[in-house]
């Protein structure tokens, strides 16, 4: 993916760390990041935290707002990447979380939802998708928009 080539190059320009949270992607985004040479130098760590116990447990999501909001909401993406950052001490943190499907969840959440979170200078901006196609491709096009986004908050 070549904005992955150029984020990893604005990343080293600016010198910012960065590190992901994920469920829905399970590990996609951070192996998008780290397929690109060099990004040992930029990329810390990811965390892949599919269960709600693991998000509470390694990232301090707010078991709570997981009962009251579900996995699949803003508010959680949004404490998964503050939690990246804080956690790892990355200056920018990613957080993907969402229903890949192939049916809806049983709660009735339509496959394709999808929250990406971007924790960057003290702001989490938090985004909604609804993504159609297979499991994959809810998947892969996840890590794009993703991609795209740190891509746009630092400059590209």
């Amino acid at each position: 993916m070549e904005i992955a080539e150029e984020v990893v190059k604005l990343l080293k320009e600016q010198k910012i760390h960065i590190s992901t949270a994920e469920s829905l992607t399970g590990g996609m985004l951070a192996s998008c990041i780290v397929d690109v040479p060099g990004a040992s130098e930029v990329f810390e760590e990811g965390y892949i935290t599919y269960s709600d116990a693991v998000k509470h447990k390694v990232l301090g999501v707010n078991g709570d707002d997981l009962k009251k909001y579900t996995a699949v909401s803003s508010v959680v993406a949004k404490q998964m990447a503050e939690g990246a950052a804080r956690v790892s001490g990355s200056e920018i943190a990613v957080a993907t979380t969402g229903y890949a499907g192939p049916d809806a969840a049983e709660d009735g959440t339509p496959a394709g939802t999808v929250y990406i979170c971007v924790y960057y200078k003290g702001m989490a901006d938090a985004r909604k998708y609804n993504f159609d196609g297979s499991r994959n491709n809810v998947r892969q096009r996840t890590v794009e928009e993703a991609v795209k986004l740190v891509h746009g908050l630092i400059g590209g």
